[in-house]
């Protein structure tokens, strides 16, 4: 005891980082000092608690702030604690909390008393019930008004039974994730206009059933945002008209800033090519290819796409072989067109040709690369030592988060039909990954 009287008290709360929580709460045990270090900020401000923890009753009560806290009402204490939380998760497996109440009306709480205390500034919330209740329309009202929040993230809505037309005393966040369907087009509107002044990352899922008019505003929304960087959208319906309308409108706006655009399931190759010289900030493109377009490819040039680093492809449908994607004349010209160019082509392990019927495969060249498992293969003519953007030679997972990446060892072959350096610099997928 009498070397540890000899620590000063930041190498002593910097030990305590490391400690578990439990070993943390009975340090108070100790002494007076150890008592009143173990609720120094610097001991709890990165961690995680999950309100279902054994000693989640005890550190909501005692600790002063946290990293993330986990809410799905296992305990009371989440809606008064005074420890305040950067980030606040909400998530819904039962219909009610333990103490009685609608669990809606617990996370709602929850929310509200995080806010108060002037931390917070990301959310996700995660649903899995169903049913209409004044709770439920609460949690969502709550949630669509939150303020200072930076980040928001929605997977599942809880059904409601008015609209949601009250946004943000202000504009905050720079990063929204969410679905579009009947039950959501209001509240993802409402935050959309709330914020558009701020956001600057925003990931659609477009769901199938909506009405034109959501659809419209869901585009013309995301069309007006100055300083939007990052663009995410699937697009679920059955029709080209959201794809049609959002690049129509990313048209309009006066000067895009946007650098990163994916339109997975989006049929807007046409639309999509008068777009490209109205985004000159563009440097990466994700697309989803029923069957390979050459049209887009060729549209591709330094004049249409100044600022295009990384077109990324993502290779649909069954039977369509990535060996032979590499071998189209079409992808050869886009390269000698765009010296800068980087393009990654992601290919579905369960969808491949079978190699004795394809008339590439049968060939035999590139055979250092593993056909039947490979899942993404890049390509570049430059060369790599003096690559004009090396971070695209890194895998990017926020453009693929369903997928799992084993990397394999590096390596490059010469193709002499394209006369072109190409290297193999993407990565191999699991199949039971898809």
């Amino acid at each position: 005891m009498d070397q540890l009287d000899q620590l000063p008290d930041d190498v002593v709360v910097a030990v305590m980082q490391f400690l578990d929580v439990k070993d943390v709460l009975a340090c108070r045990l100790v002494c007076k000092r150890l008592c009143g270090l173990a609720l120094d900020r610097d001991v709890w401000r990165h961690r995680l608690l999950e309100d279902f923890h054994p000693s989640a009753g005890a550190v909501l009560h005692l600790a002063p702030c946290l990293d993330t806290l986990t809410v799905m009402g296992r305990v009371l204490a989440a809606t008064t604690t005074r420890c305040a939380v950067a980030k606040l998760e909400l998530f819904s497996n039962t219909w009610a909390a333990p103490n009685g109440a609608p669990l809606a009306l617990t996370l709602g709480l929850a929310l509200r008393n995080q806010e108060s205390l002037g931390r917070l500034r990301g959310l996700q919330l995660g649903w899995m019930g169903s049913g209409l209740t004044l709770a439920t329309d609460a949690l969502v009202r709550t949630v669509a008004s939150c303020s200072n929040l930076k980040s928001l993230e929605v997977i599942g809505l809880p059904n409601v039974i008015h609209p949601v037309q009250h946004g943000p005393p202000m504009p905050s966040l720079t990063y929204f994730r969410c679905s579009v369907d009947k039950n959501s087009a209001s509240f993802v509107h409402t935050i959309l206009a709330g914020h558009a002044a701020t956001l600057e990352e925003v990931n659609l899922v477009i769901g199938a059933g909506l009405e034109i008019a959501d659809t419209s505003t869901t585009a013309e929304l995301l069309g007006t945002m100055p300083r939007l960087r990052s663009l995410r959208c699937q697009d679920l319906t059955d029709t080209t008209e959201f794809g049609t309308m959002l690049v129509e409108a990313l048209i309009s706006s006066e000067r895009s800033h946007l650098e990163r655009l994916a339109l997975l399931e989006v049929k807007v190759v046409r639309p999509l090519l008068l777009a490209l010289p109205s985004l000159p900030a563009l440097r990466h493109l994700d697309l989803d290819a029923v069957e390979p377009n050459d049209v887009l490819l060729k549209s591709i040039t330094p004049a249409t796409a100044p600022a295009l680093t990384l077109l990324e492809v993502v290779l649909l449908g069954f039977g369509l072989c990535p060996h032979a994607w590499l071998h189209r004349d079409a992808v050869k010209a886009t390269l000698t067109a765009n010296p800068k160019l980087h393009i990654q082509l992601w290919c579905n392990s369960d969808d491949k040709c079978v190699p004795q019927d394809c008339e590439t495969c049968v060939v035999g060249c590139h055979q250092e690369v593993q056909w039947d498992v490979v899942g993404k293969i890049g390509l570049y003519s430059h060369d790599p030592a003096k690559c004009p953007s090396p971070e695209d030679h890194t895998d990017d997972t926020d453009w693929s988060y369903r997928r799992t990446i084993v990397p394999p060892p590096a390596r490059g072959f010469v193709c002499d039909a394209f006369r072109l350096l190409v290297f193999v610099f993407a990565y191999v997928l699991f199949c039971q990954s898809f």
